[in-house]
C-alpha cells in the first residue's frame, strides 16, 4: 500500500531542507494555539482573552494573504519564508514578553502581526517547490507537503500540551520561536531561481490585480476556487461544529478526530500514485466521500460510524489537496504562482470565520438535522456544478504554458 516513490523528492538536498523547515513550522503552528491557550488561562477573561487572540491571529493570516502573493512573485520565496518566520518569531517574543495580564488589544496587536506573518509564508512555501523539483516529482513533493501538515499538527498540538503541563505554557511558546529559527537555518543560502517578472505590475495592488484576471480567464480554476469558499464555508465549518457537540459527551470525538487525521494521512500517501488522465474528475469525485459524514451527522448516526466516514472525509480532502496543488503548480507561470495561491488561500479561508458563526447561529435554532442535510445539499451542489467547466477534466494540463522560471539547480 505504501508508495515508494512518495519519498524520491528526499533525495533531492533543496527540496530536503525546505520540507524539513516546513515540518518545524507547522508543529510550531500547532503548539502555538494549544500554548498561547494555556499561557492566557490564568486570566478573568480567559475566554475573551483566547478567542480575541486566535481569531486575530486568523484575520492577519487572511488579510495579508494577497500582499504575501504579491511578495512572492517579486522575491525568492525562501527570503519571504524568512522574512515570515522573522515577524512571527518576533510576535511570539512579544506575547511573553508582555505577559498574559496584558491589555486584550496589546496581545490582539500581537497577535495580529503574528498572523500577518502567516500569510507571507503560505504563498511562498506553495510556489516555492516547483523550483526545487523536476515537474515529474511535483505529486510525490505534494504528498509529501501534506503528510507534514497532518503528522506535524498532531506533534505540535501534543508536544505544546506536554511542555506546559511539565514546565509552563512560556516555555512552550520560547519553543515555538525555536522552530521558527529552526526553519530560517534551513532556508539559508538556498539560492532557489528567483521569480520573472512576468505579470508584474508598477505596484503591490497591479500585481494583485493581474493575478485575480488570471484566475478569472480560467473557468475551471476560478470554479473549483469558488467551490472550495462555499465548501468551507457551508460544509466543513458547521461539520466542525456539529462533531463535538454531537459526539464529545459520549466520549468519541477525540477518537473521530484522529480518524479523520488518519484518513488523510493514507490519502497523502496514496494520492502521488495517482495516474489519470482525468485528475479533475478524479479530484472532484473524492470530495463526495464527506457525503457519508454530514449525511450520519444529519441523521443522529452512530459515532462509531461517523469514525468511519470521518476516515474517509480525511481521505478525499488530502487527496483533493495533493492533486489540486499538482495541478496549479504544473500549469500556472512560476511568476504568478506566488498570487495564485494567496487567491486559493483566500477563498478557502476568507470567510470560514463566517461559516463558524453561522453554523453556530444556524445549530441552535434549526438543530443539527437541519443543518446536516443543508450541508449535505451544499457540498453535492457545489462540487457537481464544476464538473462542466472547460478545463475542469484534466485541470488544464492540456493548456500550453510557456514557461518564465527554468528549474535550476535541481538537488543541488
Amino acid at each position: 500500500m505504501f508508495n515508494a516513490s512518495l519519498l524520491t523528492p528526499l533525495r533531492l538536498p533543496k527540496f530536503r531542507r525546505v520540507w524539513i523547515g516546513q515540518l518545524t513550522n507547522v508543529v510550531g503552528d500547532a503548539l502555538y494555539t494549544v500554548a498561547v491557550a494555556l499561557f492566557l488561562l490564568p486570566r478573568e477573561d480567559a475566554a475573551q482573552a483566547v478567542g480575541l487572540v486566535l481569531g486575530m491571529t486568523a484575520l492577519g493570516g487572511v488579510v495579508s494573504l494577497l500582499i504575501g502573493g504579491a511578495l512572492a512573485d517579486r522575491h525568492r520565496r525562501s527570503r519571504m519564508i524568512i522574512i515570515s518566520d522573522l515577524i512571527r518569531a518576533a510576535a511570539v517574543l512579544g506575547i511573553i514578553l508582555v505577559g498574559n495580564d496584558a491589555p486584550l488589544v496589546v496581545l490582539g496587536v500581537l497577535a495580529a502581526v503574528l498572523g500577518i506573518g502567516s500569510g507571507f509564508y503560505r504563498p511562498a512555501y506553495g510556489a516555492i517547490l516547483p523550483s526545487l523539483v523536476p515537474e515529474e516529482m511535483l505529486a510525490s513533493a505534494n504528498g509529501l507537503r501534506s503528510l507534514v501538515n497532518r503528522f506535524g499538527v498532531i506533534v505540535g498540538a501534543a508536544l505544546g500540551g506536554a511542555v506546559a503541563a511539565a514546565f509552563s505554557p512560556t516555555w512552550a511558546l520560547g519553543i515555538n520561536i525555536v522552530t521558527f529559527l529552526v526553519s530560517i537555518v534551513t532556508l539559508l543560502r538556498l539560492n532557489e531561481p528567483a521569480p520573472s517578472p512576468e505579470g508584474q505590475g508598477s505596484s503591490l495592488a497591479a500585481d494583485i490585480k493581474d493575478g485575480f484576471a488570471y484566475v478569472i480567464r480560467l473557468p475551471w480554476m476560478a470554479g473549483v476556487m469558488l467551490q472550495g469558499t462555499l465548501h468551507m464555508a457551508m460544509v466543513a465549518a458547521p461539520v466542525a461544529v456539529m462533531l463535538p457537540i454531537l459526539t464529545g459527551p459520549e466520549g468519541w470525538f477525540g477518537y473521530i478526530s484522529a480518524a479523520e487525521g488518519g484518513g488523510a494521512f493514507l490519502g497523502a500517501m496514496l494520492a502521488s500514485s495517482i495516474r489519470t488522465r482525468s485528475p479533475g474528475w478524479v479530484a472532484t469525485f473524492v470530495l463526495l466521500l464527506q457525503l457519508p459524514q454530514t449525511v450520519l451527522l444529519a441523521m443522529d448516526g452512530h459515532p462509531a460510524l461517523i469514525l468511519v466516514a470521518s476516515a474517509l472525509t480525511g481521505f478525499g480532502l488530502a487527496t483533493f489537496a495533493v492533486l489540486w496543488t499538482t495541478a496549479l503548480q504544473r500549469t500556472v507561470p512560476r511568476g504568478r504562482l506566488g498570487r495564485v495561491f494567496s487567491i486559493d488561500q483566500l477563498t478557502v479561508f476568507g470567510l470560514m470565520p463566517v461559516g463558524y458563526l453561522l453554523a453556530g447561529w444556524l445549530l441552535e435554532r434549526l438543530g443539527p438535522a437541519t443543518l446536516g442535510w443543508v450541508a449535505t445539499v451544499i457540498l453535492v451542489v457545489s462540487t457537481l456544478m464544476v464538473l462542466p467547466l472547460p478545463g475542469l477534466r484534466r485541470l488544464g494540463m492540456e493548456e500550453e504554458r510557456v514557461p518564465d522560471l527554468a528549474v535550476e539547480g535541481v538537488g543541488r
